[in-house]
């Protein structure tokens, strides 16, 4: 790859050398996790075990979203005793801000940490030489890739798979890929793929197997979404007593966009103390979602992005998010 035109810069030798003198090594990503922060955990976890180190693998959960289910028992919500006083490496992926890795990380925050993710927002929980933050990457997987390429181990059929998908389920199956990004992330996806990966099973392991009562809950969603700002943005709400089994974002966002005149989606979402918003632009709408979440201290990129408003009520959502859309989509 042609490092000087490529979307990932060079990672510290710091880093790097770090990796190769820890014995046992404690891969965790954020809580709610989605493919990209699963499957970035799965991968790298295949390359150290690779190396010979012992890994272990957290998630403080919970494991919603149909494509990572089956790997929920791989991952710990807790930390034993024991492996408190192993004192292992911890690397941290696709984390912005230190609360994202949940209540699991607080059993290891003393331990020598490496942060590897794409988010550029946040206030930094990490020492510079021993972070790989690259904004510019559509995903946290092919950050993951370009650290086996620096520790220089070989790509197998396995972590490709899972490098692949974490890149697959962030992006839309391409969709919110920028003209920026694509040309170094199809190189990446062309080595996965050359490993034997057949893209349209991927394809049908992201979309199929639905249950029939999951896709009614997504279709209540968008039956009882609006349009706002003349047609420009459109808002559909998850709520408290929402009855799927997954989490509905993918499918509801994806629809939505199909619309006439849409520049942006918002997916407001009701928790018990907070309202999270998620956010996706039209490729040619001119609308930096990333920005908007970065001011309300979440995160994401110039077409999907997400932030979490703590104290905030269900009916302030809308108005307060309106009012922040209005000079982005005119």
């Amino acid at each position: 790859m042609d490092r000087k035109r490529s979307l990932f810069h060079p990672i510290s030798d710091s880093l790097i050398s770090t990796i190769k003198e820890s014995s046992s090594i404690a891969i965790m990503a954020h809580v709610n996790p989605d493919g990209d922060a699963i499957f970035s955990s799965l991968g790298l976890a295949n390359i150290l075990k690779t190396m010979g180190k012992k890994v272990y693998l957290f998630n403080d959960g919970p494991f919603k979203r149909k494509e990572i289910m089956e790997y929920e028992s791989l991952f710990s919500s807790s930390v034993s005793e024991e492996i408190k006083r192993e004192k292992p490496l911890l690397i941290i992926l696709d984390c912005s801000t230190d609360d994202r890795p949940g209540l699991v990380y607080q059993e290891l925050k003393s331990n020598k940490t490496i942060v590897i993710d794409h988010h550029a927002s946040g206030k930094p929980f990490y020492e510079k030489e021993l972070s790989y933050i690259v904004p510019s990457s559509p995903s946290t997987t092919l950050l993951v890739d370009e650290v086996r390429i620096a520790l220089s181990v070989e790509l197998d059929k396995e972590t490709a798979k899972y490098l692949m998908l974490g890149f697959l389920t962030d992006t839309g199956f391409f969709h919110f890929i920028s003209e920026e990004q694509a040309p170094d992330s199809f190189k990446k996806i062309s080595t996965f793929v050359a490993t034997g990966l057949n893209p349209y099973e991927l394809y049908d392991k992201l979309h199929d197997g639905r249950r029939l009562e999951d896709v009614k809950s997504v279709a209540k969603i968008i039956e009882e979404s609006k349009a706002v700002l003349s047609g420009q943005v459109i808002i559909a709400y998850e709520r408290k007593d929402y009855a799927g089994l997954e989490r509905p974002g993918d499918s509801v966002y994806s629809n939505l966009l199909e619309v006439e005149g849409v520049k942006v989606v918002v997916l407001i979402k009701e928790r018990e103390d907070a309202v999270e918003f998620g956010f996706r632009a039209k490729r040619d709408a001119s609308v930096d979602v990333g920005k908007l979440a970065s001011e309300l201290s979440g995160g994401g990129h110039k077409l999907a992005s997400g932030a979490t408003v703590k104290g905030m009520k269900i009916e302030d959502a809308e108005p307060f998010i309106i009012s922040k859309l209005k000079t982005l989509v005119n």
